[in-house]
This record gives structure tokens, sequence and C-alpha cells, in this order.
């Protein structure tokens, strides 16, 4: 009986919670309500959320963004070890974007639909819980989640986002982000990951817009990268690809891939968000 306390205790709902659910209708309407739960793509698509009103918080939320290709479900293990570490599952937020994993790699860009949605998950975290979130963003996710902070236009509907989120985030952490493009995106192609507009080749208009600016991700801005991404790559443009200019601070690891840097770091992105240091 013990066991299955336990078990229970340290869970997260797979879903947003009702008290969440309600509150983002609420303020903001089927719609959003929808595009962020996406229970569209099924269960394990989405988290976060108290049980009730009474629910205080003790940590400051974390807003979790998977990378190309994935579910948010991809990142259940960093959630059971914040839980582990003392967060409470209404303090762990994440959606899915995309149509997780449905569409090949190669194809995936970076829509403003994608930077809408993740905005919007910012914005109704914050006003949610009523104080400054952080953010920790993988992949291909840590650009998108930079231009959902950054506003201004999308380069590929020049539809109007609005001004930066700058002051709703507190730490602002990425992971194996591709936030200056891919190794494997050195040569442009027409469409899909690598395309010179909403794509990972380093001089895309995406990516030139969001790196023309400094500082704007958050209060602190911390990169975790290894020396040997397979995916997203160490060096290309003759820049590095991963860390992102003007931060606080980042850690180089040595000889591990891109998924060992995002499961082999959970506490040290524990600690960035929690002590805005590595240890």
């Amino acid at each position: 009986m013990l066991l299955l306390f336990v078990l229970s205790f340290h869970s997260c709902h797979a879903e947003f919670t009702p008290h969440f659910r309600s509150f983002i209708h609420n303020n903001y309407g089927v719609a959003i309500t929808q595009a962020l739960e996406r229970t569209d793509l099924g269960s394990e698509s989405s988290f976060g959320g108290k049980e009730s009103g009474e629910d205080e918080l003790n940590n400051q939320a974390v807003i979790l963004i998977h990378g190309s290709g994935e579910k948010i479900s991809r990142f259940q293990r960093m959630v059971n070890h914040l839980l582990n570490k003392g967060y409470k599952s209404s303090e762990i937020y994440g959606t899915t974007w995309g149509d997780g994993g449905l569409t090949a790699l190669a194809l995936v860009d970076m829509k403003c639909s994608y930077v809408k949605q993740i905005r919007s998950m910012i914005i109704a975290v914050r006003q949610y819980t009523g104080t400054r979130v952080d953010v920790i963003a993988y992949g291909m996710g840590s650009p998108l989640t930079r231009k959902a902070i950054l506003g201004g236009d999308c380069v590929d509907t020049r539809e109007i986002l609005g001004p930066p989120l700058t002051e709703l985030i507190d730490t602002y952490l990425s992971v194996a982000g591709a936030n200056y493009g891919m190794m494997s995106c050195f040569i442009p192609i027409p469409v899909g990951a690598c395309n010179r507009r909403t794509g990972l080749h380093c001089g895309s208009t995406f990516l030139q817009d969001i790196n023309g600016q400094t500082r704007y991700e958050g209060t602190f801005i911390f990169s975790i990268f290894s020396d040997s991404d397979e995916k997203i790559g160490y060096r290309g443009c003759g820049t590095l690809l991963s860390p992102i200019r003007g931060e606080t601070g980042f850690v180089k690891k040595e000889f591990l891939s891109h998924d060992l840097i995002i499961d082999k770091t959970y506490e040290m992105q524990r600690n960035f968000i929690r002590k805005q240091r590595p240890f």
C-alpha cells in the first residue's frame, strides 16, 4: 500500500486539470484552450494546473517546451525529477506544439502557429499562477520559444505577436537548443527544416530575427549544450550553434549525444531555474 501511495503522490496529470482548463476557457476562449491542451493528439499531450484555487505554490511555475517531432510526454522523466525534488504538479506545465511526430523531421519548420501557441502558454501560466515563470526549452523548441518571448511580427505570416514577454520570465534555460541553426542545415533547401525563411539554416530570416537582439529571454538566461550533439551539431556558419549571445552563463558538456545532454542533466536544469547556477 505504501508503494502505491508513493506512485500516486509522484504523478502529474497527463492533461490540464479542470481548474486550469476552466481558467484558460474563461479568460482566453475555446480556441486557445484547444490549442494549448491538444486533446486532438490524444493523451499525454499537455499537463499542468491546480486542483483548486486553494492550492498554493511553493515554487515558481516552470514551463517545459519540447523539441521537433515530439510530444511533451517525452519529458515525463524530467517532470518526475522535479516532483521528486519538491515541485508540485501545479508548478509544472507543458503543451505539445506541432503534430506530435507525424510529420517527418526534415519537413518541420518554425511556423508562426507554433510560436503563437508557446506565447499563449507562457502568458496563460503567468496569469494563472500570478508570478513570473521559468522556461526550459529543448532543441528546436528553444528558437521557437525565444521568438514567442521576443514578439514582434512572425517572419512567415507577418502576424503581429505583440511586445516582448521578458518581464514575465525569471529564468530561461536552453538545453541542446538550435539557437543559431543546425549543422545539417548548412546548405539551405527550399522547404522544410532547412529553408531560408522559417528553417534552421544559420542564415534564415527566423534565426536572424531572434538573434538580432540580446537579453530579452528573461532576467537570467542559460544554456546547456554538448560538443558531441549529433542532431544540432556544435559549430556552423562560423559560430557555436547552441549558446545564446548575452546569456548569464552556460555549461558545455563533452562527449554527450543530443538525447543524453537532455536526459543526463535533470538536476543541473533544476539548479539553473532554482538557484541560477549549475550546482
